[in-house]
């Protein structure tokens, strides 16, 4: 039995029409200071853009079809605005990976950009070799490698990918399909707890730890990539563009 459906097929084809980098900073010079930095990291093969977000940003761009957008923070003065630009851009897309590149000094509190619809919140430093770091860990991530697309099927309830089938339980089909459902693709631990059906106020974070180490090592172990990460202090993330719904 063949194990894919139009539905995994749409998303592949997709996530190949998706080509380059945007970098988006307050000025023009901000913006095409990190494109520089971006394009010396990313390799001849990927066009990096850069964009400036005041009133002459362009809103209507196709961003749909960047791979990944930095959005610059270069002071905490643009905390409000970068923030406020976030959530438009993942109000009208919600395929591309959107990095929070904080470059300048002062405190940030990193969840707001993540509850904004930021993939990552990823501080730079100046040193070189620092920046290095930090993208490698960029375009090693699940979301800019896209090796799999996972089909969730309540109906079966049941994960399908790369002609694998990979049976879940009542609970764990109600998380996977929660979070797939959020544009920030983040879940609280009470909002988990909530989907699972415990007392959000009684309920014991550890057997909630639990499950949700189970059902990524179940994802894990099949298709081999981290689905769900931790957000200290807050709850969990699902790798963007992993996981669809019928």
């Amino acid at each position: 039995m063949m194990l894919t459906g139009t539905k995994t097929t749409s998303i592949h084809s997709h996530a190949k029409e998706q080509t380059g980098i945007l970098t988006i900073g307050r000025t023009h010079i901000v913006a095409e200071g990190f494109r520089e930095l971006v394009a010396s990291h990313a390799g001849t093969d990927i066009t990096v853009d850069a964009a400036c977000y005041s009133n002459s940003f362009n809103r209507n761009k196709h961003l749909d079809l960047y791979r990944a957008v930095f959005v610059v923070i270069d002071s905490p003065q643009a905390l409000d605005e970068s923030i406020a630009l976030i959530e438009g851009l993942r109000a009208d897309n919600l395929a591309s990976t959107i990095i929070a590149a904080i470059t300048g000094s002062g405190t940030y509190n990193k969840m707001k950009y993540y509850l904004a619809g930021a993939d990552y919140c990823i501080k730079f430093n100046r040193t070189p070799d620092d920046s290095a770091e930090v993208f490698s860990e960029v375009f090693s991530s699940p979301e800019w490698q896209k090796k799999d697309n996972l089909l969730l099927d309540p109906t079966r309830m049941c994960l399908i990918g790369d002609y694998k089938k990979l049976d879940v339980s009542f609970a764990e089909m109600k998380i996977l399909e929660a979070f797939s459902q959020t544009k920030t693709q983040i879940l609280s631990h009470d909002e988990i707890a909530k989907v699972m059906g415990l007392n959000i106020n009684f309920y014991d974070p550890r057997a909630l730890e639990k499950s949700i180490s189970r059902l990524r090592g179940k994802i894990k172990g099949m298709y081999g990539t981290n689905a769900i990460q931790s957000i200290r202090g807050y709850g969990y993330r699902l790798i963007r563009g992993l996981i669809s719904t019928t």
